[in-house]
């Protein structure tokens, strides 16, 4: 049997997995858990995927293709930080936000796909959602938006759906305090980002829904952005320029502000949510890789813990304190006050699974590449200076090569990544480091997606703590 394409795996899920018995959907969910599939951008199931392109991919490319996303990603992080210093320090345009230039699609790595609201026939609406650590507002473009980006699925139809309900600004909820209404007395939002990109529309409560592969599934009451205008998204609905479907419909904020999908699953303890990510494998088709929410997030093993702080200007991201790097147990002397996040938002290290590559800020990375070097040349291999010059890339010898530990030393607990895969990409007779350079300290530190395999990460708001540990990352 041929694989499903994405459009039809759209309308297979709609037939077949979306016929819900009214009264099991809208009953309150009594686990507080919620559990969400995470489908990887480069997988052939995602929307992103072209494999036109991707199939003619040389091994250096890919190793490119991720740098980018990563770099890409970094800098959607520097202009959120940049815009929100700004709202906050000053009613006038800088300069210097103006010339950051983002692209918000492309710098994420994961999508979800959820099942929305419940209709007379039973069914809910199944929409791919981009899942953005950075911001808060869950949305999705809705049926009567006047500004929008092309999707192929219909836009959201609210008004057929029985379990919509607009939030009312008389109630002056912690999610609509009552400043920001419309004529109709509905709370509204609007998300903005830079080079005039902005979302806007109604909050509303709805379902939302997810299934498992045993035929299970899952239900949950939320607030989310009902969207009417949606402006200037470069790179969403694009895809039929290319000649496939163009299924993105919103975004799925796991930021930790009180719009946050994870904020909104209630109850003492519930603020957190794990994954553990698989091994990167650049000809994936499906993904095994979920979200779990509330008390659906546990982690056991050996675990270690380390506090989550907060960027002033960036509250949404979890950053950690970091203390110092070590390469095969050899450390680079850094001391806290390198990677500390300064009084104006800049430096810092944080944590997130939008970006592939582990990013480092280029004063410390030429810190840290000494290391790596010294260590091959030990073991006699030497770097080859015919690779890319961005990357940090090693002869390959006729005998087996075992590769360096790397472990960054957080405050509290040591996070060591000692799976090749995770450290080093083969491209022809050479194999190179998957950490790169920043040119900017805005952050000082990124925590890629690719340095995070085969862990299990538990985030916990509630006590503002990361617990993490070592777990051999599979389908459940």
């Amino acid at each position: 049997m041929g694989k499903t394409s994405p459009t039809l795996f759209f309308l297979l899920l709609k037939i077949t997995h979306v016929s819900l018995l009214l009264n099991s959907v809208i009953a309150v969910h009594p686990k507080k858990g919620f559990t969400l599939r995470m489908i990887h951008k480069d997988s052939e199931e995602s929307p992103f995927y072209d494999p036109a392109v991707d199939i003619r991919l040389t091994a250096e490319d890919r190793l490119q293709k991720l740098i980018n996303q990563s770099k890409s990603r970094a800098h959607y992080i520097r202009s959120q930080i940049l815009l929100n210093r700004q709202n906050a320090t000053s009613s006038t345009r800088n300069p210097d936000i103006v010339r950051v230039q983002v692209s918000y699609d492309a710098s994420m790595w994961y999508l979800g796909l959820v099942c929305i609201g419940l209709f007379p026939d039973k069914s809910c609406m199944p929409y791919y959602l981009v899942i953005d650590s950075a911001s808060d507002v869950t949305w999705v473009q809705c049926k009567g938006a006047t500004k929008t980006f092309f999707q192929d699925y219909p836009l959201y139809p609210w008004k057929n759906s029985l379990t919509y309900r607009p939030l009312p600004c008389k109630d002056h909820s912690i999610l609509c305090p009552g400043n920001e209404c419309n004529d109709n007395g509905q709370c509204i939002y609007r998300e903005n980002y830079l080079n005039d990109k902005s979302a806007s529309g109604i909050l509303a409560q709805e379902t939302f829904t997810t299934f498992s592969n045993n035929g299970g599934y899952e239900s949950i009451q939320i607030v989310m952005g009902c969207g009417f205008e949606q402006e200037n998204f470069a790179g969403f609905g694009n895809n039929h320029l290319k000649g496939k479907p163009d299924l993105i419909a919103g975004v799925l904020g796991l930021g930790r502000g009180d719009n946050s999908f994870l904020k909104q699953l209630g109850g003492a303890g519930q603020d957190k949510f794990s994954y553990c990510l698989e091994s990167y494998n650049e000809n994936i088709y499906t993904s095994s890789t979920y979200l779990s929410f509330g008390e659906d997030a546990i982690i056991g093993g050996q675990v270690q813990r380390t506090p989550i702080v907060v960027n002033p200007f960036q509250t949404s991201l979890y950053y950690l304190n970091l203390v110092d790097i070590s390469v095969d147990h050899k450390t680079a002397d850094f001391v806290s006050t390198d990677f500390k996040i300064k009084e104006d938002g800049s430096a810092g290290c944080l944590i997130d699974s939008g970006a592939p590559f582990t990013l480092i800020y280029k004063d410390h990375f030429e810190r840290i590449a000494p290391l790596v070097v010294a260590y091959f040349q030990q073991i006699g291999m030497p770097r080859d200076e015919s690779t890319n010059p961005n990357f940090l890339c090693f002869v390959i010898p006729p005998v087996p090569v075992i590769t360096p530990s790397i472990t960054f030393h957080f405050q509290g607990a040591d996070y060591v990544v000692s799976d090749t895969a995770s450290l080093f990409f083969r491209t022809g007779g050479s194999i190179c480091l998957l950490i790169g350079r920043l040119n900017t300290d805005r952050p000082a530190f990124i925590l890629g997606a690719l340095q995070q395999t085969n862990k299990r990460l538990l985030y916990n708001n509630m006590n503002m703590e990361l617990s993490f540990a070592d777990e051999v990352c599979k389908q459940r």
